[in-house]
């Protein structure tokens, strides 16, 4: 929440935490707020239970009880700001790594308790009346620094100290573009207010574990609230659809600890004529969206809906791709929606950009001699950078490394296995093996499904997951 009024709350602050923190050392201990574990899969139905690190709490959402105290708290870094267990061991390493790319960060607040925010939220309604007061800060109850799992964060020193300029200084930056990777998510973001019902706060950050922070960084999901109310038909980065050869559409919803479930049809027919399909993020709503690429030489998006099924396509390019290898995918990190990298019959190599989320803008030329061979997007480097798998005729695969902005590193290609031409086609899959994991789901020629895990740079493994293949053209 803002604090505004911080300093005159400060000597209050100090007072009040030496008393927290013995609370909090005669607490039952459970178990520390922490990420889900390897293989459990992230579910999109409210949570309500206090402790819990997805525990939604908001303007309309209390906790329960409503002078709920953390059951783990404790000081952090010795200092009068206190924080859960495991969210004080997350802010240690998310601090660390901050430092490690040369920002100081610190802990401005953490854990509040009930009667705190209670004075806090009486003394805003004193100042500024209670309209204003519900915009920067929450009443008691209501707020998640009362559930340990919250905090303000700001730069060593107090540059843009709890004000929205905080998101525009380089602390702030790599804060909202790398907090997922330790757990965290900035919970109140840029204009999304109508949701949260909370003002811009850059420096707020919420933690709710990897597995959920970085699903919902993966999936551009802004807010809590956003995405315990989705329930979108592809659910799962790891998921695998599969055309079937009577136009049914089939998804097959991964489990999360390397395999799939029962098929679901969310397609009863017209999917024919399919050359290859896709799953992206197209418009950047959160929802995963298809990407249908036929052999009438169309492209075209099926945008997901929060509640299920798909909304009618969209014509993204108009003529001439069934005679392109395409992939899909986030190919510059500076551009907000996936585009597309294409090789036609001549070979040259183009990289379509989505300027905003609906047709393709004009194709820019990246390379060429790539005739005939078979294209896969992925980050294999794990750079949060993706790179080209491409597959030659010959069946070398051959890496391909991105610089992140539309062009490829200058140095030699890689070539990473022998025989992939054998493989008909392949995708890159995200959390196939739990929480965190990345691979390539990929279809052989005889109709076996493989899953190959990665590494950092490397493969780490192989798996069969499916077989009788052969007549289904995957997405992924």
């Amino acid at each position: 929440m803002r604090d505004s009024g911080w300093m005159q709350w400060r000597a209050y602050a100090r007072r009040c935490a030496a008393a927290v923190v013995v609370l909090a050392l005669f607490l039952a201990g459970a178990p520390a707020a922490q990420a889900a574990p390897s293989g459990e899969q992230l579910s999109t139905s409210v949570v309500t239970t206090p402790s819990h690190p997805w525990v939604l709490v908001n303007k309309t959402r209390p906790l329960n009880p409503l002078q709920f105290i953390p059951p783990d708290l404790v000081s952090w870094n010795g200092t009068g700001h206190v924080l859960r267990r495991g969210v004080s061991t997350a802010a240690n390493q998310l601090f660390t790594a901050a430092r490690a790319a040369g920002h100081s960060l610190e802990v401005v607040s953490g854990y509040r308790s009930y009667a705190t925010q209670r004075d806090l939220y009486n003394y805003y309604v004193q100042i500024y009346g209670q309209a204003y007061a519900d915009q920067i800060s929450a009443r008691p109850g209501y707020s998640e620094h009362q559930t340990g799992l919250a905090m303000d964060v700001g730069n060593v020193g107090g540059g843009c100290g709890l004000t929205a300029c905080f998101g525009d200084t380089a602390g702030g930056r790599w804060v909202a573009a790398n907090a997922h990777r330790f757990g965290f998510i900035v919970r109140y973001p840029q204009g999304y207010t109508h949701i949260t019902g909370y003002t811009y706060e850059p420096w707020h950050l919420r933690y709710v574990g990897v597995a959920l922070a970085i699903d919902m960084k993966s999936r551009a999901i802004p807010t809590m609230e956003q995405y315990f109310s989705l329930r979108p038909t592809i659910r799962s980065a790891a998921d695998v659809l599969a055309a079937d050869p009577g136009g049914a559409l089939w998804n097959y919803p991964a489990n999360g600890r390397g395999g799939l479930g029962a098929r679901v049809k969310i397609g009863s027919s017209g999917w024919t004529g399919l050359k290859s399909g896709f799953i992206a993020d197209w418009n950047s709503d959160g929802i995963n969206d298809i990407v249908a690429q036929w052999n009438t030489g169309r492209l075209t998006v099926y945008r997901g809906k929060g509640s299920g099924g798909f909304l009618s396509p969209i014509i993204v390019g108009a003529n001439g791709w069934q005679a392109m290898n395409i992939t899909v995918g986030r190919w510059h990190n500076g551009h907000r929606y996936p585009g597309v990298v294409g090789t036609g019959a001549d070979g040259t190599m183009v990289y379509y950009p989505n300027p905003g989320g609906g047709a393709l803008g004009a194709p820019q030329r990246i390379g060429f001699g790539f005739q005939g061979m078979k294209l896969t997007m992925a980050d294999f480097d794990n750079d949060r950078r993706q790179d080209l798998l491409v597959t030659r005729s010959t069946g070398e695969l051959l890496l391909y490394r991105s610089d992140g902005a539309a062009r490829f590193v200058p140095e030699p290609r890689r070539k990473l296995a022998n025989g992939w031409n054998a493989i008909a086609q392949s995708h890159a899959s995200f959390g196939f093996l739990g929480s965190g994991t990345r691979g390539l789901t990929a279809k052989a020629a005889d109709g076996r499904l493989f899953h190959y895990s990665l590494g950092t740079n490397q493969f780490t493994g192989s798996r069969q997951v499916g077989s009788g293949w052969g007549p289904y053209s995957i997405f992924r």
